[in-house]
């Protein structure tokens, strides 16, 4: 007996299947017209502006051995970064400013609620018991003060003491210390260009601690002077 083939089940073809190929056809010459239209209305400013701002963000020191530092420009990316991103743009500025300086290991540049703060040990900076500033570090204050001219936001400089302060001929009193080392730092950024508008001034002596004042460590960290640019 003959064995019998096995029929292939017969394959139909889809009289509609060109209709897909066609609708993505129309869908890639939509595209296409829409950035024809998108492009026609970049003026030459606009493009300009989109250049510039890519070049700002996107380089921090300029290209080659130039010693020159090319910091981005707050004052000119605020219109389109939010207040974190702009903190962040400045604590970069500041790190780039003080990288080869005296001040180096010596500041550090915390954000906190959107405000930088530019926090400095008040024993690399100041000569022991007095508001007098360490003639090495002036140098690298003036550096970060011409920064902080060209960025944005207010500035207050604010002094701290620990709780062991010793009493002396100048300072009777660890708030009147305070105060006199946060202004001789408040006087190298107004010689160096901040509007006097921009600055204020604090002594808090040891009422805001960020250590322990049980430890030499402890006190070592509340002895300090404190740059916060805010709004």
């Amino acid at each position: 007996m003959a064995r019998q083939k096995k029929l292939e089940p017969e394959v139909l073809a889809d009289p509609e299947a060109w209709m897909t190929t066609f609708a993505d056809l129309i869908s890639l010459m939509l595209t296409f017209f829409i950035l024809l239209v998108s492009m026609s209305t970049l003026d030459k400013t606009g493009l300009q502006d989109i250049s510039t701002y890519f070049d700002q963000a996107v380089s921090v020191l300029n290209s080659g051995d130039g010693t020159e530092i090319n910091i981005i420009r707050p004052l000119e990316l605020q219109r389109i970064v939010t207040p974190r991103e702009l903190m962040l743009a400045m604590r970069q500025n500041s790190n780039v400013v003080l990288k080869n300086s005296t001040l180096k290991h010596n500041i550090r540049a915390l954000i906190v609620k959107n405000r930088l703060y530019l926090r400095m040990e008040d024993a690399a900076l100041f000569v022991e018991g007095s508001a007098k500033l360490k003639a090495e570090h002036i140098k690298a204050l003036r550096r970060l003060a011409r920064m902080l001219a060209t960025s944005p936001g207010l500035i207050s400089v604010n002094g701290h003491t620990d709780d062991r302060f010793e009493p002396n001929r100048q300072f009777a009193d660890p708030w009147s210390l305070s105060l006199a080392r946060a202004a001789s730092v408040l006087h190298i950024l107004e010689a160096e260009g901040v509007n006097p508008s921009r600055l204020s001034l604090a002594g808090y002596g040891p009422s805001r601690p960020v250590s322990t004042d049980a430890t030499v460590y402890g006190r070592e960290r509340n002895r300090r002077v404190d740059i916060v640019v805010y709004k």
